[in-house]
């Protein structure tokens, strides 16, 4: 299936020598109540990152974001329709050389975590509160609008399963489903 949204990965956001990647903001509410992110190491370095990867031929953006959560982190779920932030990083290429990315993240309502996944063996991956997430990411940008949900999540009301409200980041995250 096709998407048809031009402005889905911010692609004309993008200068031209930056190089456009997807990602995907893996979240779940806690039996607490408290917002969560999966973070997953990265390959080589082993800092905590959010996945995502180069797009992919015949697929959409949002497509590759949820495949990328699937090989890199073993979760499932409901995904934004749209990107629900972008973010720049220098990204070391196996040569050595250093190109200058754009990543649009969607995000990614996580309904199931596998046990086995693709990458399992190559990378961890954890459940961080928002404000450790945010202290975790070295990107700037990322770590930025990760603050901007955890402080908009203390001002939004908790969901509850028996009034049936969306919880705070079903309303930050999920708007554009």
């Amino acid at each position: 299936m096709k998407d048809t949204n031009k402005n889905c990965c911010a692609a004309d956001e993008a200068a031209p020598e930056e190089m456009q990647q997807v990602g995907a903001l893996p979240w779940r509410i806690a039996r607490n109540g408290e917002a969560r992110i999966l973070l997953v190491t990265s390959r080589s370095s082993g800092r905590w990152i959010v996945p995502k990867g180069w797009p992919m031929k015949g697929f959409a953006p949002r497509q590759t974001a949820s495949r990328e959560a699937l090989e890199e982190g073993g979760v499932i779920g409901v995904l934004s329709k749209a990107p629900v932030t972008t973010y720049r990083y220098m990204k070391r290429l196996d040569n050595g050389a250093h190109v200058a990315c754009r990543v649009a993240v969607f995000g990614l309502n996580v309904r199931g975590t596998l046990v086995d996944w693709r990458e399992k063996a190559q990378r961890q991956r954890r459940w961080f509160s928002l404000a450790a997430a945010a202290d975790k990411l070295d990107d700037r940008e990322l770590s930025a609008f990760v603050r901007t949900l955890d402080a908009a999540s203390e001002c939004l009301e908790p969901s509850t399963s028996a009034t049936g409200k969306k919880s705070a980041l079903d309303e930050i995250l999920m708007l554009s489903r």
